[in-house]
């Protein structure tokens, strides 16, 4: 009787054994769960500062290469154009229309309004754009768009992301990066507000103008205007201190020229260019009446 009772009792021993040294399922089931819950956290908060430097490199290229013709003067960018696509010669890039905004911006950061400037083939170049180069109109947040997908998706892909997650950082990049720009560029040159028919509203984030990044990215944007080839970044500050283009207030300001102004000129003055243009034209018309 003894044997068969230690026989019986051997089975109930070992089962014992193994629950005491196995994890309870819940706890195995509940591992990979937090594991993923983990790297999802991970992915996400690398997210911001992912989409911020690749929308930085994006912004750096096209405004140096291409609005300011740089890929023009590059034999290293046309012959990789020529590898790429298969050309027997790169094209010539014309920039936009940004080479002409340029040369009819004061360091004022004012848009030249003389009739005479105004006759000009740079100044008429502009003339079918109402914000005359400065605005990311729909069609250049489309194109926007695309080139931002074709750096983007690749290396939101191999993070981990879905291509429905990706597609939502893209968008939400490009878009939040027109909103920046068109609050900033259009209204420090004098021109008007972009509305929503026309492009990405640009009074969306009027109230941060007074902020400390607006007034850095207004500044910085001053430096390119006033230096010249530096401070090609304009939303999003980064790549110009990689590539060492990034030039600072105190070597850029003693270059600049300011026209003459009874008061300093405020930052954004929207529709301060048609204004100037109706008194220049008001003064022209007075001068030619007086001397007729």
């Amino acid at each position: 009787m003894a044997a068969a009772r230690m026989a019986l009792q051997r089975p109930r021993v070992a089962n014992a054994a193994r629950m005491a040294g196995a994890a309870p399922r819940s706890c195995v089931r509940a591992a990979p769960r937090a594991s993923a819950l983990v790297d999802t956290a991970v992915r996400w908060a690398a997210a911001a500062p992912t989409m911020y430097a690749l929308v930085s490199v994006n912004e750096y290229v096209t405004h140096r290469y291409y609005q300011h013709g740089e890929f023009n003067s590059s034999a290293t960018l046309k012959t990789l154009y020529c590898k790429l696509t298969g050309a027997e010669e790169a094209p010539t890039v014309r920039g936009g229309g940004h080479i002409e905004h340029h040369a009819e911006t004061l360091d004022d950061m004012s848009l030249r309004a003389s009739p005479k400037w105004r006759q000009t083939p740079t100044a008429v170049a502009l003339d079918e754009d109402p914000y005359r180069g400065t605005a990311f109109n729909w069609e250049t947040t489309r194109l926007m768009l695309g080139q931002q997908a074709i750096t983007s998706y690749p290396v939101l892909l191999a993070m981990g992301f879905s291509l429905a997650s990706s597609t939502t950082l893209v968008v939400g990049a490009v878009l939040a990066h027109a909103l920046v720009w068109n609050c900033l560029h259009p209204p420090m040159h004098g021109l008007a507000d972009v509305p929503i028919t026309d492009g990405v509203p640009g009074d969306v984030l009027k109230d941060l103008r007074s902020s400390a990044y607006f007034k850095w990215i207004y500044a910085n944007h001053e430096g390119h205007h006033i230096a010249g080839r530096c401070n090609y970044n304009v939303c999003c500050p980064g790549m110009d201190h990689v590539m060492g283009t990034y030039v600072p207030p105190e070597v850029w300001r003693p270059m600049a020229r300011m026209p003459e102004r009874e008061t300093p000129r405020p930052q954004y003055v929207a529709n301060e260019y048609a204004e100037l243009c109706a008194a220049e034209d008001a003064a022209a018309a007075e001068l030619a009446s007086v001397t007729a």
